[in-house]
């Protein structure tokens, strides 16, 4: 039997009773240039995953400030609806999962970065805390700007909840599992495109934002007597487009108090 839900459940073909646990932001869509100081950007972005017959939209609103030079602080509410396949419902459960992430980001030049957050989330299979961290790479300038991303995160769960799951059409059996440890990656690829071109010098424009990503989530399977214990790996592909809007403050004039 095929495997069940994107970056959530494991695969029903086998007996084991866990799930593995999700990943605590959505995809990303960030360059590597830090807002400069005092500035703010505020960004929303909608898009989804696929992976294993099943379909996860979603949308993420996401608020970063400049806090020093190369330095900006970030903080995002991620939002996801789980649709999985053969008309499969969560009993007792909503197929809402949520989450809400506080992040930095270092602009060791202006082509290259480091981002790292710490996210605490809740979805049918209970709460989950999941840090994470990657490297970004870009060509920044003032008409298109290509980035790359790449980086690792791991999702700990607590206060864990059986996830059960109705049999559906495929005639097949109901699901029910508990969310485990869960260790990943994200290999992301993507666009920024400033729309307004005429800003003030050291300011940022706001911009449309277009990426994709692909996701690899690894964790133990459980075992019974039919099955032993293995390493299990899925594999997932996301999209989104966002538009970020920034608040650049005013500059005092040389020579005026702050």
């Amino acid at each position: 039997m095929r495997s069940l839900l994107a970056f959530l459940l494991v695969p029903l073909f086998a007996c084991s009773p866990y799930v593995h646990s999700p990943p605590g932001r959505s995809l990303p869509l960030e360059s590597s240039k830090a807002l400069y100081p005092r500035e703010t950007g505020l960004q929303f972005e909608g898009g989804g995953s696929t992976g294993a017959d099943i379909g996860v939209p979603g949308f993420s609103l996401r608020v970063r400030h400049g806090i020093v030079k190369q330095l900006d602080g970030s903080a995002e509410f991620n939002f996801s609806s789980i649709r999985p396949d053969a008309n499969r419902d969560f009993v007792g459960a909503n197929q809402f999962l949520m989450t809400g992430r506080i992040g930095l980001k270092y602009a060791i030049i202006d082509h290259v970065a480091l981002t790292g957050g710490v996210a605490v989330g809740g979805w049918a299979g209970g709460a989950f805390v999941s840090p994470d961290l990657s490297l970004i790479l870009a060509y920044e300038n003032p008409a298109a700007v290509p980035f790359f991303s790449g980086g690792g995160w791991t999702s700990h769960p607590f206060n864990a909840k059986t996830v059960a799951l109705s049999a559906g059409d495929s005639g097949g059996s109901p699901f029910f599992g508990v969310p485990v440890l869960t260790w990943g990656w994200t290999a992301s690829t993507g666009l920024r495109i400033p729309v307004v071109h005429d800003r003030p010098p050291h300011s940022t424009p706001p911009s449309v934002l277009l990426g994709m990503s692909f996701r690899g989530a690894i964790f133990d399977e459980g075992y019974d007597i039919y099955v032993s214990q293995g390493r299990r790996k899925e594999f997932y592909l996301s999209g989104s487009i966002g538009f970020e809007y920034v608040f650049t403050p005013k500059r005092p004039r040389r020579g005026s108090p702050d």
